[in-house]
């Protein structure tokens, strides 16, 4: 019987040492969709892509598309900026839900099975968990406890 509790509490011992090592996974992606939703969001110097939004966003009945498409663009490059090097990371990824649920549910009609919708899910996730080590808001966090 000893050895068998001896045996779990090192087990468990090992378990508890796992899950306190520094998970890096979750920030790599998270400055992998930052990065990327960035680079969308840079079209806004783009005139002509910028005009097929427009006129995209006019075709499924949006109103005032012009600034709408202007509003979803300055939302990737900013939240994206913000995202990629960890700044306020929830509060950025608010304006990326909302601007990815718009893409995918209002643009797209729905469909699952996109690109949008799969930045969606991983900017609501990052909403939930939040920045993760390697950002700046955990720099932040570690300067004030000092």
């Amino acid at each position: 019987m000893l050895l068998y509790i001896v045996r779990n509490y090192k087990i468990m011992k090992q378990n508890v040492l796992i899950s306190k090592m520094p998970h890096f996974g979750l920030d790599i992606i998270r400055i992998v969709c930052g990065a990327i939703i960035f680079s969308y969001g840079l079209e806004i110097f783009n005139s002509e892509q910028l005009a097929g939004y427009t006129e995209w966003l006019t075709d499924v009945g949006m109103p005032l598309p012009k600034v709408m498409a202007y509003i979803g663009k300055f939302a990737e490059i900013s939240c994206g900026l913000l995202l990629t090097i960890g700044l306020f990371t929830r509060y950025a990824s608010i304006p990326l839900v909302i601007t990815m649920f718009v893409v995918n549910f209002v643009m797209l009609d729905g469909k699952i099975r996109t690109e949008p919708f799969y930045l969606l899910l991983l900017f609501a996730c990052f909403l939930f968990i939040g920045s993760g080590k390697i950002s700046v808001d955990y720099l932040l966090k570690q300067h004030s406890k000092n």
